[in-house]
């Protein structure tokens, strides 16, 4: 019986082979890639959420030094 090594693969399984590894590590990196984008729009929203509060705090605080005229 043969020993198969990939110097003597049929070309088409080798071809195959080195597909299915391609497209294997293209979806690992797709993967890697949406966690990194869910970290990265969770810090965004938490941002957006303490720039909020601290502009509404600034504006409710500025309102109440305001003079009152009667």
């Amino acid at each position: 019986m043969k020993n198969v090594t990939p110097s003597n693969l049929n070309p088409t399984l080798g071809l195959f082979i080195k597909l299915t590894a391609i497209v294997a590590l293209a979806i690992v990196v797709l993967i890697v890639a949406a966690f990194l984008l869910k970290i990265v729009l969770i810090a965004a929203v938490v941002a957006a959420v303490a720039v909020g509060g601290f502009l509404i705090y600034n504006l409710i605080r500025r309102r109440s030094k305001l003079p009152v005229i009667r």
